[in-house]
């Protein structure tokens, strides 16, 4: 068996001068989209509001390079940033994948309770008005169109890793090995592109919920799924790191470490969520509309099934 990835240049194009785009920054903002387009079509077949995964998405933007860079200077290089800080606000020099979750997790949380406030009062305007009640925001419901979309988006940001041979492993003679990125060998030496494996991980497992959802599932499904799935590969892969590429500690890398607490904490949810109604099933897959024969004690009590459930 021998690699069969040759090495490439990281795609860049010129745009005159100094200036130019990065094939890693044209994957990642193609990511976002076909994140979002994927999110937007679930939220919309799950009955739920379209318009909060858009305004979402921005916050997620945010944690992803606030949160990723964060993780990075504290995780992989503490000595670097303490010894000047000023690095700590170069939010496009390194980003850690968990330091981004632990970012888009705390925005997301702050951005669903803002949301949730939004639709109470709405609410208490529309109750007056004897309109169909708007279903409560909660993180688990759209946290799952979120993540469904998330996979398709995780696929374009890990190729965005690849073009840019960000990830590299150890030698390998393994057929998806890639020459000439590993750190102090010659070109014809190949090793492990974690961003490639993780792209093709990521792939697989949008397909893998795409066939899932052919049916309602409970709420927080796929957030407990994708932490469950993540945990284990990415223990597993983080083995192939290249030494010289990462800081450990106790001979385990600090995404090891994580790996280990996101498997937890997916467990926790399905198990702890299990029995919870399909927000499907609640909406019937329709929004609430503004007005029509609906309204009333019907859409009251739906909304209030829904809140039990959470």
């Amino acid at each position: 068996m021998h690699p069969l990835i040759p090495y490439f240049e990281r795609i860049e194009i010129p745009l005159g001068g100094a200036a130019s785009i990065h094939g890693f920054g044209i994957l990642v903002a193609a990511g976002f989209i076909a994140g979002s387009w994927l999110a937007t079509r679930k939220a919309v077949r799950d009955g739920l509001e379209p318009d909060i995964i858009n305004r979402w998405v921005t916050w997620l933007i945010a944690g992803v390079f606030i949160g990723g860079h964060l993780g990075h200077a504290l995780f992989y290089e503490p000595a670097e940033h303490f010894a000047d800080p000023i690095k700590f606000l170069k939010v496009w020099e390194g980003l850690s994948s968990f330091g981004g979750f632990i970012g888009c997790t705390v925005l997301s949380l702050i951005f669903f309770q803002r949301e949730n406030r939004k639709v109470r009062k709405e609410n208490t305007t529309r109750k007056e008005q004897g309109k169909p009640l708007k279903f409560p925001v909660r993180a688990l419901m759209y946290g799952d169109a979120g993540v469904y979309g998330f996979t398709l988006g995780w696929f374009f940001g890990r190729m965005g890793c690849f073009s840019a041979h960000d990830h590299p492993g150890t030698a390998t003679d393994f057929w998806l090995g890639v020459y000439g990125m590993c750190p102090d060998q010659p070109i014809t030496v190949a090793c492990h592109d974690l961003g490639l494996y993780e792209a093709i991980w990521s792939l697989a497992v949008c397909g893998l919920f795409l066939w899932l959802d052919r049916k309602p599932r409970f709420q927080g499904f796929y957030v407990g799924m994708i932490c469950f799935l993540y945990g284990p590969t990415r223990l597993a892969m983080d083995a192939f790191r290249h030494p010289d590429t990462d800081a450990r500690y106790l001979g385990l890398t600090p995404a090891q470490y994580g790996s280990v607490l996101i498997c937890l904490i997916g467990l926790t949810i399905l198990v702890k969520q299990r029995n919870t109604t399909p927000i499907r099933v609640l909406t019937g897959g329709k929004r609430v509309p503004d007005s029509g024969p609906d309204a009333g004690a019907d859409a009251e009590a739906t909304n209030a099934e829904a809140a039990g459930d959470e």
